[in-house]
C-alpha cells in the first residue's frame, strides 16, 4: 500500500512537462522578439523603398505615365524591392505604389508560422511651387515663357519694360550678392521692382570668376540644357508676373509693385551685350505647392509626399 501511495504522490513527470510547457512559451516569446523584429525592419525597409520610388517616379508625370513608371521601377529595384508596373497607380498629379512582400519566419515555424505578409504603400503628388528659397531677383512677363531674353536693359525701344531691367528689389542692396543666393517668394505676394542695369553686377555675378557659369566648369551635365539640372549653379528660378503694364520701375503711387503669379527655372548661356541668353527648362524643385499655374508646362514644380 505505502509503495502505491508513493506512486502517486511522485512528481518527477509533472516536472518534465512544465519544463516542456515552459520550453513552448519560451520559443513563443523567442519567435515574438526574432521574428517581429525582422518583420518591423522589412517593412521599414519596404516602405523607404516605396518612398524613394514614387518621389523619383512622379518627376516623369511631367512626361508621361510609363515615363513615371519606368523611373518607380528602377529606382525601388536599386532599393531592393522591386515594384511592378501593376502595384503603380496614377492620377493626373500623382504616383502612388502598393506592395506586398512574403517574409520567411524562423523561430515562429516552431508555432507554426512559416511565413508572413507584410505590406507597404506610398504616394507622391507633384504640383506648381507656391513658395521656395534661393530665387533669383527677376522677373519674366508670363507671355514671354518659353521664349526670349530676359534682361534688356541695351534696347533701342524706349518704351521696353518702361525703364524697368527685370529685376525685385533686393534688401541687400547687391545684386550680385542677391543673384547667387536668391530669396524666398511665395505665389500671391506683392514685390518691388528695381529700376536701372546694374550691368557690373550681373556680368560679375554671371560671368565672373566666381560667377554661377564658372561653378559650372566641371559638370559635363551642366553644359547644356537639354541635361541640366538642379544641382547646376546657371539653372536659377525667376519670378514669373502677368505682365508689365503700367509699372514704370519707380516708386510713384506704387507703380513699381508687381503680384508673383509663378515662377519658371532658367538655363543660362551667357551675358553679353545688357543681355541674357538662355532657356527655360522645366524642372522640380524643394518648396511648398500648390494646385494652378499660369506658367503651363515650364512652371517650376515640386513633389511631396502624401501618405
Amino acid at each position: 500500500m505505502k509503495k502505491l501511495i508513493a506512486k502517486f504522490n511522485d512528481e518527477s513527470g509533472g516536472v518534465l512537462a512544465f519544463v516542456a510547457i515552459f520550453m513552448v512559451v519560451l520559443l513563443g516569446f523567442t519567435a515574438l522578439v526574432i521574428d517581429g523584429g525582422r518583420l518591423y525592419t522589412e517593412k521599414s525597409k519596404l516602405q523607404k523603398a516605396l518612398d524613394a520610388a514614387v518621389l523619383a517616379g512622379v518627376h516623369g508625370l511631367r512626361i508621361s505615365d510609363d515615363k513615371s513608371s519606368e523611373i518607380a521601377i528602377d529606382v525601388s529595384e536599386k532599393n531592393g524591392y522591386k515594384v511592378e508596373k501593376s502595384e503603380l497607380f496614377y492620377t493626373s498629379d500623382s504616383i502612388k505604389a502598393i506592395k506586398k512582400i512574403n517574409v520567411p519566419m524562423t523561430f515562429a515555424k516552431v508555432i507554426g508560422v512559416d511565413n508572413t505578409i507584410v505590406s507597404a504603400s506610398a504616394k507622391a503628388i507633384i504640383g506648381p511651387l507656391t513658395k521656395a528659397s534661393g530665387i533669383a531677383p527677376l522677373v519674366i512677363e508670363k507671355n514671354n515663357i518659353p521664349n526670349g531674353t530676359i534682361l534688356n536693359c541695351g534696347s533701342t525701344n524706349p518704351g521696353d519694360l518702361s525703364g524697368n531691367c527685370g529685376y525685385l528689389n533686393f534688401p541687400s542692396g547687391n545684386l550680385r550678392d542677391a543673384l547667387l543666393n536668391g530669396g524666398t517668394y511665395e505665389v500671391g505676394q506683392t514685390v518691388t521692382t528695381d529700376p536701372g542695369g546694374s550691368v557690373g553686377q550681373v556680368d560679375q555675378a554671371i560671368m565672373g570668376v566666381n560667377g554661377l557659369i564658372a561653378l559650372d566648369a566641371s559638370k559635363t551635365h551642366c553644359q547644356k540644357y537639354e541635361t541640366a539640372d538642379n544641382t547646376c549653379a546657371r539653372v536659377i528660378t525667376i519670378v514669373v508676373i502677368d505682365d508689365w503694364v503700367d509699372i514704370d520701375g519707380k516708386e510713384v503711387k506704387g507703380t513699381s509693385k508687381v503680384k508673383v503669379t509663378g515662377f519658371a527655372s532658367y538655363w543660362i548661356e551667357k551675358y553679353e551685350n545688357k543681355k541674357l541668353y538662355g532657356k527655360f527648362i522645366k524642372m522640380v524643385a524643394p518648396g511648398e505647392i500648390g494646385s494652378g499655374s499660369v506658367v503651363g508646362d515650364y512652371a517650376l514644380y515640386g513633389v511631396k509626399l502624401s501618405e
